[in-house]
């Protein structure tokens, strides 16, 4: 492995010696072509907080972040390896109390061992892969999706910072009408994060994930396909033993689920999927006891006329229970659909997304006006959502409805994207006849594209406006506002403005803008703004420069939440490709 390793290291240093296979080189990747990426981000945070030892200091607790993360990938055809390595240094982010060096927060949590105190390097990724007519065998890191991912799905969800890969042995094979594909390693979660703040560097708890599905495909109109998931759970950081360990745990849950697609029967694309979950464990339902849990996701569409109609289905029963201790590094390992419209969820909704008892559905249609041109849309979910622990601020079973309605312009010059709509969780009544009344939503969101003289200008805004229910600790309403206003020159250079507006109770971060307003007689700052500069040099190499402030909050993608902190700061970003 180290003949692979040391000629990646060395592209690092100086990438464009390796652009052409070396002369005399010899073996499986004699002829590979060497690729990359240097993705580097210095960060300046600051804080306003100060110490009563140190009343006349501002900006005591500021410091700096660098982040780079380096990805290479050598390709020799039938053969393939690849690794990413990650590298974390914090400058400034201690003072002198007393002349002993005080460091405001420790960046290694339990188990992670580093020589500096305020560095960390890691090899994240790892992996080398061979590929055949028929079949592919990978060793090292990878990624792995059955179906819809309601068994299992384990990708990269960047949007919000999450990578999390199976450290093992992956198999595909091909047979004529039949696919196989097969999974065992344990999970390897990003330990640095790109975009987020670095604090508190955790060691992995590697789970154990173990998979295997078939798909038979060209039953006439229909392909089937079937799996099993076998998981073991890490309760705790063990950096003693080898992340392999995982394989002498008992095994916590066994899921088993077959799915069936239909083309244009009745006219109708068909998908139906279904799984079953044994929970072997009880720490997986820390609010009840241990029992089976059930989900069953479908969907079809079909075109009659200028319409797309698609017509969603889901019924989620303790499914989300094996995602309980993985939830806790920030990651899931199974992600279904959740019909949701995401860039809307609160802290509130991402309890229905994210719920142990929810069933409903979504129907919508997409109007082909002037196909290419002109696409408004409606949608309508509703969701009878009876969990009531954990996430969830509801005491009693909620129905949700939500409709929304869009539409997309695509102009010679102009576009239009808009999308608005309004969403009710009405709370059923309580045993004594408690009103708990309603979450309420409204919300708009627009993207709109116009000439800006020889350039090309975009403005994007999105608004909600939340009301609470009655709830045991009662919040209050709030509203979350977001303007972006980019100006896109010739040269790759582009120049965008930024405000946010947030009042929500439910978030810590603070605007950098001196807007102070009162609430229960304590101060608070709603607005947020900032700029930054893009600038894409040439091809495969792009800078940004970021000055100013963003609110925290709940963002959700591909069916997984997470909360991110807020910024306060500069942010300087050189992504390369080579």
């Amino acid at each position: 492995m180290s003949r692979i390793l040391l000629p990646l290291l060395g592209s690092a240093l100086c990438p464009s010696a390796i652009a052409e296979p070396a002369a005399g080189r010899e073996g499986p990747l004699a002829e590979a072509s060497i690729s990359g990426t240097s993705d580097f981000e210095f960060r300046y945070y600051r804080d306003d907080r100060t110490l009563p030892d140190f009343p006349d200091e501002d900006h005591l607790f500021d410091y700096f972040e660098a982040v780079e993360r380096l990805n290479l990938l050598a390709d020799g055809g039938v053969w393939q390896v690849g690794a990413q390595a990650d590298l974390l240094g914090i400058f400034w982010s201690h003072y002198y109390l007393d002349d002993q060096k005080v460091y405001e927060f420790d960046l290694h949590g339990d188990g992670v061992r580093f020589p500096a105190p305020a560095a960390y390097a890691n090899v994240e990724k790892l992996w080398l892969t061979g590929r055949g007519e028929r079949a592919e065998a990978q060793l090292g890191d990878g990624y792995v999706a059955f179906g819809r991912g309601l068994a299992l799905n384990l990708v990269k969800n960047t949007d919000i910072d999450i990578d999390t890969s199976v450290r093992g042995a992956h198999a595909r094979a091909s047979l004529g009408m039949w696919d196989l594909a097969m999974v065992t390693g344990v999970t390897n979660a990003q330990q640095i994060l790109q975009d987020n703040p670095n604090r508190q560097v955790r060691a992995d708890k590697h789970h154990m994930v173990s998979g295997v599905r078939v798909d038979r495909y060209g039953l006439g109109p229909a392909n089937v396909g079937a799996h099993g998931v076998l998981y073991s759970f890490n309760r705790a950081v063990e950096p003693t033993l080898s992340p392999f360990a995982a394989y002498g745990r008992p095994v916590d849950a066994v899921v088993g689920g077959a799915n069936l697609e239909l083309f244009g029967v009745g006219g109708v694309d068909w998908y139906l999927e279904g799984d079953v979950f044994h929970h072997r464990s009880q720490d997986l339902f820390p609010d009840s006891e241990a029992r089976l849990g059930y989900t069953a996701y479908g969907s079809a569409s079909f075109y009659p006329g200028k319409l797309t109609v698609l017509i969603e289905a889901k019924h989620y029963v303790n499914g989300e229970r094996v995602n309980y201790l993985p939830s806790l590094d920030n990651f899931e390992v199974a992600v279904g659909p959740t019909l949701e419209y995401e860039r809307v969820i609160t802290e509130d909704s991402s309890a229905a997304v994210n719920s142990n008892d929810i069933t409903g559905g979504r129907v919508r249609v997409d109007i082909a006006a002037k196909p290419g041109v002109l696409i408004p849309y409606v949608s309508l979910a509703s969701f009878r959502d009876r969990d009531l622990g954990l996430l969830h601020f509801n005491t009693t079973p909620e129905t949700i409805v939500h409709p929304v309605a869009g539409l997309e312009w695509f102009g010679e010059d102009l576009h239009l994207l808009l999308n608005g709509g309004y969403r009710l969780d009405m709370r059923d009544e309580g045993e004594s006849g408690e009103d708990y009344g309603a979450d309420q939503m409204a919300h708009v969101d627009a993207s709109f594209g116009f000439p800006l003289g020889p350039a090309h200008g975009e403005l994007d805004l999105a608004v909600q406006r939340f009301w609470w229910g009655v709830n045991l600790n009662q919040q209050h309403d709030f509203t979350i506002g977001t303007v972006a206003l980019a100006g896109h020159f010739e040269r790759g250079l582009s120049v965008i403005l930024y405000s946010d507006y947030s009042d929500d109770p439910l978030i810590d971060s603070v605007g950098n803008i001196p807007l102070e307003l009162e609430r229960d007689g304590e101060p608070y700052r709603p607005l947020y703004g900032a700029a930054e500069l893009q600038w894409q040099a040439f091809e495969g190499a792009t800078f940004k420069a970021f000055y100013g402030a963003y609110r925290a909050g709940i963002r959700c993608a591909g069916g997984q939440c997470r909360l991110l902190p807020g910024f306060n700061g500069a942010r300087l970003t050189a992504t390369i490709t080579f």
